[in-house]
C-alpha cells in the first residue's frame, strides 16, 4: 500500500505531525501551499473565519504527482473554528479520492477533530474516510493503532 501524508501547517505543529506520521508509517510528505499568506495565528484565525462565512476556496499552490497511485491518504492539518480550514476543500476538489483510506489528523490546543473528521467525510467522494484523531500527546502505538482501524 502507497501512503501519502499530505498536510498544511501554519505554525509548524502539524509539520512536526506529519513527519511524525512519515516515522511511523514511511509514506511521502506532501506540504499543502496556499497563495494566501495567514500571518500570525490570529490573523490566520481571522481570515479563517471569513473564508468559512463566505465559503472561500483558497488558491492551493502545491501539486500531488501521481496522486492516482496512492491508497492511503493521511490527511492533517489545524483546527480552525472548530473544523478544517477552506484550503483542505481546495486540496480535496483537486483529485479522485474514490477508493481511497482517509486518515485525518488534526492538531488544535483544545479542539476535538469530530467536526473536521466530518467535513473531511463530507468532501472526500468514494473515499473510506477513518475516524480522525487530534495529534497531541498519542504515543506512537495509539496511533498505528489508529491507522490499523
Amino acid at each position: 500500500m502507497k501512503t501519502l501524508i499530505a498536510y498544511f501547517s501554519l505554525s509548524g505543529n502539524t509539520r512536526s505531525a506529519a513527519e511524525r506520521m512519515q516515522a511511523l508509517t514511511g509514506g511521502d510528505l506532501f506540504e499543502i501551499k496556499t497563495k494566501k499568506n495567514y500571518g500570525s495565528y490570529a490573523r490566520a484565525i481571522a481570515i479563517g473565519g471569513k473564508e468559512i462565512a463566505t465559503r472561500e476556496m483558497p488558491v492551493v499552490t502545491t501539486r500531488v504527482d501521481d496522486f492516482a497511485s496512492y491508497d492511503c491518504i493521511l490527511l492533517g492539518f489545524p483546527v480552525w473554528y472548530g473544523t478544517c480550514p477552506r484550503l483542505i476543500r481546495t486540496f480535496v476538489s483537486g483529485y479522485d479520492f474514490t477508493g481511497k483510506d482517509v486518515y485525518v489528523f488534526c492538531t488544535s490546543g483544545s479542539t476535538g477533530p469530530e467536526k473536521s473528521g466530518k467535513a473531511v467525510k463530507e468532501i472526500c467522494s468514494g473515499a473510506s474516510v477513518h475516524t480522525a484523531i487530534r495529534i497531541s500527546d498519542q504515543d506512537d502505538d495509539a496511533i498505528r493503532a489508529w491507522l490499523e482501524q
